[in-house]
């Protein structure tokens, strides 16, 4: 068996913006929101891939949002990781249980900065009126993000290092274990 030699790149879509949660027209049929229960499949990408350039063979398009709204004074939030079916997309050389492993954990990296970020919020009070503060706090922490999402690329190989890919999947796994979800 030969090893083919395939690049990945994660492309970040780091929407920090106000989503209403309500609209799920939208939310439902082109996002899938983190759950530590499902796995993405082969179908969920669903976007063009680029074809005229050989070298990039998948893409997934993750990233953070957050909803905010006031109550009795206080700025309440909500923060998911989504992936964009939409924008991610993968070419048929790449359509395997390994490839798409690795990009399952490239979306993981993004929950675990959702995490983080609702972590480090919990920590916090902010107030109504106090938006612009409370988005420079969540950009400040998302800024070891992407660079961990390249770390991801660069250490694996883009997943051809087949040792460092199943540490990072380990890594990772337990990341997110002892960053536990906080609501507020």
């Amino acid at each position: 068996m030969r090893n083919i030699k395939v690049q990945i790149i994660c492309c970040l879509i780091a929407i920090l913006a106000v989503f209403t949660f309500t609209n799920s027209a939208y939310h439902a049929e082109e996002l899938i929101i983190w759950n530590e229960n499902d796995q993405l499949t082969l179908s969920d990408f669903k976007g063009q891939p680029d074809y005229g350039n050989p070298h990039i063979v998948a893409l997934t398009a993750s990233g953070i949002m957050h909803h905010t709204e006031c109550h009795d004074g206080i700025l309440k939030y909500d923060v998911k990781a989504y992936f964009d079916k939409r924008e991610s997309w993968v070419k048929e050389e790449a359509k395997t249980a390994h490839h798409l492993k690795h990009e399952q954990v490239h979306f993981d990296i993004t929950e675990l900065y959702a995490r983080k970020v609702m972590e480090a919020l919990s920590h916090e009070e902010f107030f109504c009126g106090e938006e612009k503060r409370f988005n420079e706090f969540v950009d400040n922490l998302l800024t070891g993000w992407e660079t961990d999402q390249v770390q991801y690329d660069v250490s694996t190989n883009y997943s051809n290092e087949y040792d460092e890919q199943r540490a990072w999947e380990f890594k990772i796994a337990l990341e997110l274990s002892m960053h536990e979800g906080h609501e507020h």
